[in-house]
Order: structure tokens, then C-alpha cells, then sequence
């Protein structure tokens, strides 16, 4: 797969998985459609217990092993296997548009440390697909880079583990990614590549991220990605619900009438957002699934927010 002869720059790109059956298969065929075709395709397995390794090693793949058991480990193991000048990053149920690579590439320049993509939601069937167009807003996303598509290229605090690139000599010189996080490893890793230079998004280095999942394990994700949140103690404009849900809560008991007054405000933010997707996909069941997603997702993410954030302080205050 040595591609060095049509390309100066070497890719790397690192895939971690556990247990990724079916999705690995559609993630590897994209990256090896890649209009610019990588150095070479790293899948990081967690030791799984399916069929992920034996459907990876079909392709055209170097397939590695990792034992810290976290999607960080993951990544950094991918980090120090990688032969490429560049590092880029996805999740084996991703899908790369085939200019993927291409379109990340192309945006370094001097001062640039890392470059990241958008995020397409997609799934299949009403919650699949409910869950997948909530995400695509700011109600669902907080505005982050890492969970949809963003109008127009810019510079930002973050980019998203599942459609991002680097220098691997920057990676190297920051200490690669914190192999204990399971959660927010991306965000964390982000903080410190901004001391060599300055992050880019561009909507042109699309990925398509499958939304293959229940509303019970979309509940359980979006809890996870709260915790991780508050025990990194990670505060930027994705902690704001979980701090005004606090706020409408107490003012319940000191100005109930407020706090009614707010939560009314809430429903009708969420009945917009709602109209505005009917007005897209104009399908009657979506103005009932949707405002459901809509809350479920932020009464998960607060309280994994929450139950993250007592962890850390109960964890910074042992002995």
C-alpha cells in the first residue's frame, strides 16, 4: 500500500476497534477508495471477541493490539506504530468520503497543528434516524465540530478523534495521547497540540458516522460522554445544559414560578428545533421522536455530567 511515489507525504491511519463486526468492513473499504491513497491503514484492536481482526486482516491492513483497555490507549498505540509524516484518525464505524484524506491534508500549512473534519450522522429507521438528525444541530451538539458538520472552514478549539490529522513529529513532541481516558481523549489531546499551533476544521473532509444503535445504548453513550466531561473536568460551552439544569432545579425552590417559566422556554427551543427538522424531512412520527431524543440525550449528558464531576473532586481529594 506504500503510496510514497504518488504523494510526498506519508499517511498513516489509524483505525481503533473492539468488537466492530459489521461495521470495520464499510470504514476499511473507504479508506482504501481514498482518492489520495494512505501510506498505510494501523486497525488498533482491543482484543475482540468477534470476528473484527480476521474481517481487518482481509484488507489491506497492519493489525496491532492494544492492553490498556481505553480508546486513548488505543489511539496512542496507533501513534507509535505509525511510519507515515501525518496521523490521521477514524473510528471503524465511520465511513470517509473518498477525498477524506485529500481535503485533511491539503490545510497544513506553517502554524497549522492539526485538522479536523465533519461528522455526518446517518442510520436507518425511526430512532436511528432521529438520533442522527438531533445530533446535526446546535441543540444536539453544543455547535461542536465533533459531532456534526459546520458550515464553512475555521479555526477551533477541537477537532473529533473520528475525522482528524496530524504531524506525527507534533504528536510525538506533546506526548501523544493520555493513555487512561476512555472519554474526551481527543479534547484533552486537542489542549495540548494548541501549544505548537493553531487547530483547523473543514467541512470538505466529510465522514459519515453511523448511528447503528438503541435509544437505551444512545442513552448510555450520551451519559458516558458527560462523565467524561466532568471527571476530565473539561469546561467549555458543552457544560452550560448541565449547569443551567442545576440552576432551573434550585430556583425551583426559591422562585418556582421562574424556574416553570424556564423550563417552558426549554420545551419551546426543543419544539423549534423540532419544526425546523419536520421541515426537512416531513415525517409526521419525527415531531414525536424527536423532541424525545432531545431529552434523553440532555438528561443523560447532565447527569453523567454531574456523576463525573463529584468522581473528580471525590478522586483529587483522597489521599
Amino acid at each position: 500500500m506504500n503510496s510514497s511515489r504518488l504523494h510526498p507525504q506519508k499517511i498513516s491511519v489509524v483505525v481503533p476497534v473492539r468488537n466492530g463486526v459489521p461495521k470495520i468492513e464499510r470504514c476499511l473499504q473507504a479508506l482504501l477508495n481514498q482518492t489520495l491513497q494512505p501510506y498505510e491503514i494501523i486497525v488498533v484492536d482491543g482484543h475482540s471477541t468477534d470476528a473484527t481482526v480476521e474481517i481487518a486482516r482481509k484488507f489491506q491492513t497492519r493489525v496491532v493490539f492494544e492492553d490498556y483497555g481505553t480508546v486513548g490507549g488505543a489511539r496512542q498505540v496507533g501513534v507509535e506504530e505509525a511510519g507515515g509524516d501525518y496521523v490521521a484518525f477514524t473510528d471503524a464505524d465511520c465511513i470517509p468520503q473518498k477525498d477524506w484524506l485529500e481535503n485533511l491534508v491539503r490545510e497544513f500549512e506553517d502554524g497549522i497543528a492539526g485538522v479536523g473534519g465533519g461528522i455526518k450522522n446517518i442510520g436507518t429507521g425511526l430512532w436511528e434516524e432521529s438520533i442522527a438528525l438531533a445530533l446535526d444541530t446546535f441543540l444536539g451538539s453544543a455547535n461542536s465540530v465533533q459531532d456534526r458538520v459546520l458550515p464553512g472552514k475555521r479555526v477551533v478549539r477541537s477537532i473529533s478523534g473520528c475525522s482528524s490529522m496530524y504531524r506525527k513529529k507534533d504528536l510525538v513532541t506533546v506526548g501523544g495521547f493520555d493513555v487512561k481516558l476512555s472519554i474526551n481523549e481527543d479534547t484533552e489531546l486537542n489542549t495540548r497540540m494548541q501549544r505548537l499551533g493553531t487547530l483547523v476544521y473543514t467541512p470538505d473532509a466529510l465522514v459519515h458516522h453511523n448511528q447503528e444503535r438503541t435509544i437505551v445504548e444512545f442513552v448510555r453513550r450520551m451519559h458516558f460522554f458527560g462523565y467524561g466531561r466532568g471527571i476530565n473536568r473539561l469546561w467549555d460551552l458543552q457544560v452550560v445544559p448541565p449547569l443551567a439544569a442545576i440552576g432551573i432545579l434550585l430556583l425551583a425552590f426559591i422562585a418556582p414560578l421562574a424556574s416553570a417559566a424556564l423550563v417552558v422556554i426549554y420545551a419551546g427551543i426543543v419544539g423549534a428545533y423540532t419544526i425546523a427538522i419536520f421541515g426537512k424531512v416531513r415525517k409526521a412520527d419525527y415531531l414525536l421522536s424527536v423532541p424525545i431524543v432531545y431529552l434523553l440525550e440532555h438528561i443523560a449528558y447532565m447527569f453523567g455530567f454531574w456523576t463525573g464531576t463529584v468522581a473528580s473532586i471525590t478522586k483529587r481529594s483522597s489521599p
